[in-house]
């Protein structure tokens, strides 16, 4: 049977005997699912309730490694799946009764409306445009894009589009830098063009002086003064593949962008360490692909999986650990590396799906 997440599990008689955590008199026969206090009665498993306020659920969230997968925790995520399908489908019936429309809506460079049909409930498949996009990326830069749930803020914060005028994708990037002092230690842009040097944006990024860009204000009125703060972002031209060079607003903070300065304004490019992550790969195992910032950004991305939008590091060197675990270096990203077509909906696919398959997955058990 499963754990019950409501009351104490019964301790196996070959477990070793301990006394009561709450009287410390009996000997305990019951082991709390949500902290696994061991308790020898309901009266002392209530009791430890009150006393610690511990609910008694176990966290079914928890990660649980794959050595002590068992029968029990299959059915507890089974159970966990069902009841996310049924809020799912609660708050779907809510919204309806309530008239609130449940597609989400975005409008392409063409000013129409491109909003995925609201009978087939948030983020169950691609959008029209989502999969153009991800057509378009993987034919002709050998990319793969994923696209996550609409509720999610890395989908909210991802604009990137394929723009067919030129033939290329502008991309939503995000760059981290760990090594900084200041928070966050990441900035999200918008509008890279994939023919361009990430190198150039942060040569051209440290060099900035925002001194000789600032508006002048000359009555110090507020209106203008507000007028200067709004234009007062960072615009620099950024030199595509072919020579040409094209404006380019960046996003970053002022204070971020000082934290970089101090930290790498005498650093050279070639002496960092610029990764990203390799998806499909065990949380326990990561890895990453070193990154060549001096080449245009499509040539980084070929046969890669990217999840809305790459995510790229850039470190003072390659670091040992990550999340405590040894970090794997790759030089690049091979064709066979690439994911199979059918992994491009593997964020998007319903929860009812992901039941059935675990609930075959129990069946054969």
């Amino acid at each position: 049977m499963s754990e019950s997440n409501s009351s104490a599990q019964r301790l196996s008689p070959g477990k070793i005997k301990e006394k009561c955590e709450i009287c410390e008199e009996s000997l305990a026969k019951y082991r709390c699912p949500g902290c696994l206090a061991r308790t020898c009665s309901l009266q002392c498993s209530k009791r430890h309730k009150n006393n610690t306020g511990c609910s008694g659920k176990r966290d079914r969230t928890e990660f649980v490694k794959k050595a002590k997968y068992n029968e029990n925790t299959l059915i507890s995520d089974y159970s966990f799946l069902q009841d996310l399908q049924r809020d799912h489908i609660n708050t779907l019936r809510e919204n309806e009764e309530l008239g609130i429309k449940v597609g989400v809506t975005k409008t392409n460079t063409t000013g129409r409306d491109t909003a995925s049909d609201s009978k087939s409930g948030v983020g169950t498949a691609p959008s029209r445009v989502q999969k153009n996009i991800i057509s378009r990326a993987k034919n002709n830069r050998q990319v793969l894009i994923r696209y996550m749930s609409p509720g999610i803020m890395r989908h909210q914060q991802n604009k990137t589009i394929w723009a067919s005028s030129k033939s290329r994708l502008v991309w939503t990037i995000e760059i981290a830098v760990p090594e900084i002092d200041v928070e966050p230690r990441k900035w999200v842009e918008t509008g890279f063009h994939d023919v361009c040097k990430l190198g150039d944006l942060w040569s051209r990024l440290i060099g900035y002086d925002a001194d000789t860009t600032k508006l002048a204000n000359p009555d110090g009125s507020e209106q203008n003064t507000r007028k200067r703060a709004k234009n007062d972002s960072i615009r620099i031209q950024l030199p595509s593949d072919d020579g040409s060079e094209h404006p380019f607003r960046s996003a970053i903070h002022k204070n971020m962008l000082d934290a970089i300065k101090d930290k790498y304004g005498c650093v050279a490019l070639t002496q960092l360490a610029w990764l990203i992550r390799v998806q499909d790969k065990p949380a326990n195992k990561p890895t990453f692909c070193t990154f060549d910032p001096l080449q245009p950004l499509y040539t980084q991305l070929r046969y890669q999986t990217v999840i809305e939008f790459p995510t790229i590091y850039v470190f003072s060197g390659i670091p040992s650990t990550w999340d405590g675990y040894e970090v794997k270096i790759q030089s690049q990203v091979t064709k066979s590396d690439d994911s199979s077509d059918q992994t491009i909906h593997a964020l998007d696919q319903d929860s009812e799906s992901t039941i059935l398959a675990i609930k075959s997955i129990a069946e054969v058990e």
